[in-house]
């Protein structure tokens, strides 16, 4: 019986992963700051991946001690980070209420055309019981 084969990320470490795109080690290139490539050189992140890179950075706290001193959280990268959310709420909230707007509008107009077409439907049957009276 052979065995299961492992996963590539479970054989290759993220250093020596050279597929920019590969969803294996993202996470630890975004963490290190760089794209390993060949020969030990270091490719930049793509703007995405710094800005990930940045949040992740500024969120990330120790609890514990290093060495004799506390580490506190970036509290102006937490500022900035909360109100780029509110921002990101409030654009959402903008959007709901503009979809529902437009729902309405739809629901209203459906209406309209439902009434439109009950009518059109009593008058084909007006016109279709006249001829069928004059015999056409």
């Amino acid at each position: 019986m052979r065995r299961a084969r492992r996963a590539y990320h479970e054989i290759t470490s993220w250093e020596h992963c050279l597929n920019n795109k590969s969803n294996d080690h993202g996470w630890e290139r975004v963490d290190a700051g760089y794209y390993p490539q060949q020969g030990g050189e270091k490719r930049t992140l793509s703007k995405n991946d710094r800005r990930e890179h940045k949040k992740r950075r500024a969120v990330s706290t120790r609890l514990g001690r290093e060495g004799s001193e506390k580490t506190s959280p970036d509290l102006e990268a937490l500022e900035r980070q909360i109100s780029d959310i509110r921002s990101q709420l409030d654009r959402a909230a903008q959007i709901i209420v503009a979809k529902d707007n437009d729902l309405e509008r739809l629901d209203k107009e459906k209406e309209k055309l439902k009434q439109a077409y009950t009518r059109v439907k009593q008058r084909m049957g007006q016109i279709g019981s006249r001829l069928w009276r004059e015999g056409v």
